[in-house]
């Protein structure tokens, strides 16, 4: 290479180095005061921002996760895992589970029932499957026919301070509106964490729930009128849809 040529490849290098280290400069030091590469934007009077030199910044819109501070944030409804909703009917019962006897020992049902259930087996599936379906919402509703029957026989006669399904100052088998309303608020809040106020409000959101009880005690047999009330009760909130989807 002859020597002009040299010097001139030189000259276009260094230029390229220099336009180089401008450039990082430039992106580095918008931070540091009086940079001329960029200003540092600071809130105005109104809540937007503007530069430190008084230039407007544009607006770049809502950041993508600004609705989890908001509570805007959504997303699809799901129901819960098999060991999740074995652990809530637990939970909720008070250390009750679905269990059937078919001649050698007692087996635990949702146990058995995981893998058609969507649980996997880690085997040949590895994710569990959580889409509603309705052979879920088949196993979901004899769970709560077993339970609740349980249920019901556990608590029939016992006071009021060991009950857990009917929680009022009141027999078990009271039928006092009163009382019922009681019992049902409490239930509210046991599965769904939901409380319901005293007041038009709360009597409107309770009124389903109520009949449900007054019409399974209304035909009844004589005996038995509070107690198939508060099993329809059960039933209706554990195979509830809001209670495995959320």
């Amino acid at each position: 290479m002859n020597t002009p040529h040299r010097h001139r490849m030189i000259s276009r290098c260094a230029l390229a180095l220099a336009l180089f280290a401008s450039g990082c400069d430039t992106g580095g030091g918008a931070d540091a005061p009086g940079a001329t590469g960029g200003a540092r934007p600071v809130p105005d009077a109104a809540g937007g921002s503007v530069a430190e030199g008084g230039t407007p910044v544009p607006d770049a819109g809502p950041h993508p996760d600004a609705g989890v501070a908001t509570g805007g944030l959504e997303r699809s409804a799901g129901r819960m895992q098999v060991a999740q909703l074995r652990r809530s009917i637990e939970v909720v019962t008070g250390g009750l589970t679905w269990e059937e006897d078919f001649g050698n020992g007692p087996v635990r049902m949702l146990d058995a029932l995981g893998p058609t259930m969507g649980e996997p087996d880690y085997l040949l599936v590895t994710e569990e499957n959580l889409e509603p379906s309705l052979i879920v919402a088949k196993f979901v509703q004899d769970a709560s026919q077993r339970v609740c029957t349980k249920w019901v026989a556990a608590e029939t006669g016992k006071a009021a301070a060991d009950r857990t399904l009917v929680r009022h100052d009141g027999a078990f088998d009271s039928r006092d509106a009163a009382e019922v309303r009681t019992a049902l608020r409490t239930l509210q809040l046991r599965f769904f964490a939901r409380f319901v106020p005293e007041g038009a409000a709360g009597e409107a959101a309770l009124a389903p729930l109520y009949e449900l009880f007054e019409t399974a005690a209304s035909t009844s047999v004589p005996g038995r009128e509070a107690r198939d009330g508060w099993l329809a009760v059960c039933i209706a909130l554990m195979s509830d849809p809001e209670f495995v989807v959320y």
